[in-house]
Formats: C-alpha cells, sequence, structure tokens
C-alpha cells in the first residue's frame, strides 16, 4: 500500500469502514450522524493519543467505536455551535 500523506486521502481510503458504521448506526435508528461525525469523533478522541496507529487499527476503530460515545460527542458539539450561535446574536 502506498503512504498516505495526507488526511483528505486518509479519509478517502477509511471511506468504505466509515459507511459500514453508518449503516451500523442507521439500524440503531442514529439517522442524524452522518460519517464526518464518525470521523471526527474518532480524529479528536481517540487517535490523537494512540501510538503506531495502522489502518487495520483505525478501521478497527470505525467498526467498534460505542454509538452512544459518537452521539453524545455530536450532542456536545452541537449545543457548544448553538452558544456560540446566541453569543453571537446577544441574546
Amino acid at each position: 500500500m502506498d503512504n498516505i500523506t495526507n488526511i483528505q486521502k486518509l479519509y478517502e481510503f477509511l471511506s468504505p469502514a466509515l459507511n459500514v458504521k453508518l449503516r451500523l448506526l442507521r439500524n440503531r435508528n442514529y439517522f442524524y450522524i452522518k460519517k464526518e461525525d464518525i470521523w471526527l469523533y474518532l480524529k479528536e478522541t481517540k487517535w490523537p493519543y494512540s501510538k503506531g496507529l495502522t489502518i487495520a487499527d483505525m478501521v478497527n476503530d470505525i467498526i467498534h467505536c460505542d454509538n452512544q460515545e459518537i452521539d453524545l460527542y455530536l450532542k456536545e458539539k452541537i449545543s457548544k455551535l448553538d452558544r456560540n450561535i446566541l453569543k453571537e446574536i446577544n441574546v
């Protein structure tokens, strides 16, 4: 396998695994979670603290990450976004 040289290529390479996880989430009624949300959850909460991370590890993380943890991560992000919007309009 060629070395993956940037984050966009890595995302594209892992896209099939993200699609599988997305289907698993849909089966559990998490219809509002997007592929990008799964990616950002792992990119921000798990992978920065991993050493010697391989593509196989990343695929495993994608498939087996906790659905509720992704849900909580997304809801926290949305909550922060909502608060920032309210600050901007001075409510």
